[in-house]
């Protein structure tokens, strides 16, 4: 008989934290849960709200690691918390903020790690490759944006600290992405990959254009042998929910879009 573990990940970023709790048995992940927090700290840097938020969000996982225990019989919980751009740049409060998530990771016995761009670009497209063997993956947080193009000759990634959380709409920040896409297209045949948006404020958008998929969302998650579950967008479908949005103020977006509640100026950037 074959051990199970139980596998809970978190991604403390910019923008948001979520986390992610699995069943590892016979070789497959199952997804048991998922849940996340928009907290905007890189925005506001208000500490005092952010460790109410953070409390309420932590206590969740030990109720729900007890339920699935007592349901899986599981023999080990396999744990870690990454942190992403905030924690990499020279931020006011920092240190404060790591030592507020690390008392409250030492509830659920979890590290915290600090990854680099590379490394969050690796782990971001590591599901992506149980799917797809080319692509073109972006990767748009709060605070940084990962740019990843594979085929099978070629590898290339692009890093960028820039993420939806920034205030100005100008996107000459990727001029070199775009003069290699450019230069390249005919030879790799670039323009024939799936483009694949990852990122909180994206699946908001998703939710938002389509809204009957929350239901077949979360149910479909749970399984990773089906494999529906990337969902297609045009580019004209992007663009004219952009123009329904772009002059809306965050009240308005709240009303008429309830999946972007917390990203209502987030979104416009992503």
């Amino acid at each position: 008989m074959q051990e199970k573990y139980l596998i809970l990940a978190l991604d403390f970023g910019s923008n948001s934290n979520k986390y992610c709790i699995s069943l590892y048995q016979n070789g497959k992940i199952k997804i048991l849960d998922k849940n996340w927090l928009v907290h905007k700290i890189k925005q506001n840097l208000n500490t005092k709200i952010y460790y109410q938020k953070l409390d309420k969000f932590i206590k969740i996982i030990p109720k729900k690691i007890d339920l699935y225990h007592k349901k899986y019989k599981f023999s080990n919980i396999i744990s870690l918390a990454v942190g992403t751009e905030f924690y990499r740049q020279p931020i006011s409060l920092k240190e404060e903020i790591i030592k507020i998530n690390e008392e409250f990771l030492k509830k659920i016995n979890t590290n915290f790690k600090i990854i680099s761009q590379e490394e969050e670009a690796i782990l971001s497209t590591k599901a992506i490759e149980l799917f797809f063997k080319e692509y073109i993956s972006m990767d748009m947080g709060g605070a940084s944006t990962e740019i990843t193009i594979k085929t099978q000759n070629l590898t290339k990634k692009f890093f960028y600290q820039f993420g939806c959380l920034q205030k100005t709409l100008s996107f000459g920040f990727v001029k070199d992405f775009i003069h290699f896409y450019v230069q390249n297209k005919s030879i790799y045949k670039l323009d024939k990959l799936n483009i694949i948006l990852i990122g909180g404020s994206f699946i908001a958008t998703l939710l938002s254009i389509k809204k009957n998929l929350k239901k077949i969302l979360k149910k479909n998650l749970k399984n990773l042998d089906n494999k529906n579950i990337f969902y297609d967008l045009t580019l004209s479908q992007l663009e004219n929910f952009y123009n329904k949005i772009i002059n809306l103020n965050t009240n308005q977006i709240r009303k008429k879009y309830p999946s972007l509640k917390d990203r209502e100026e987030s979104v416009k950037n992503a």
